[in-house]
């Protein structure tokens, strides 16, 4: 009677250590035809100087949810190169929720680093074209904590014709 008393104790201490296991697993595969969500950039504005003299950036993305659930995102980090230097760093804490198979604007203000601006600047001159290579690395935060931060990258170009006046 003892013995089998103990195995049961050593049962439920065993189930008490790996049914979190399980559950936490679990969690990774609640969505298991879970899709990244793509993010392209539609505009890039620069902003009037401001007092510090900093170089601004309006940022125009679009976010789409190729997911059957709505994607509630907490934040976004993201850094934007232009002509292969580092010119925008920024994050974003206000963002709308995408709705299930559907697409969302989002607009954030960025400032520039001076150094990787100067950069861009000596190759689009170099370059002389009418359009600039991007690269834009973004860090999408989910408010659930089922799912990690998805990363997301996007390769394109920005036609420079749209800003000049």
């Amino acid at each position: 009677m003892i013995r089998s008393h103990r195995y049961t104790l050593a049962h439920y201490l065993l189930c008490a250590l790996f049914i979190p296991l399980l559950a936490l697993s679990g969690c990774a595969t609640l969505s298991p035809g879970f899709e990244k969500p793509e993010v392209q950039v539609t505009a890039l504005e620069p902003l009037p100087n401001n007092s510090s003299g900093d170089l601004r950036f309006r940022i125009h993305l679009r976010v789409f949810n190729p997911n059957n659930s709505e994607l509630a995102l907490s934040g976004l980090y993201y850094t934007l190169k232009l002509a292969g230097h580092k010119v925008v760093t920024g994050t974003s804490n206000t963002l709308p929720v995408v709705p299930a198979y559907g697409q969302e604007n989002i607009t954030v203000d960025a400032s520039a680093n001076l150094l990787g601006s100067f950069m861009a600047a000596a190759e689009l001159i170099r370059l002389q074209g009418n359009t600039v290579p991007y690269e834009l690395e973004a860090k999408l935060g989910l408010r659930t904590s089922f799912l990690p931060a998805i990363r997301v990258s996007k390769r394109g170009e920005i036609q420079l014709g749209q800003y000049q006046r």
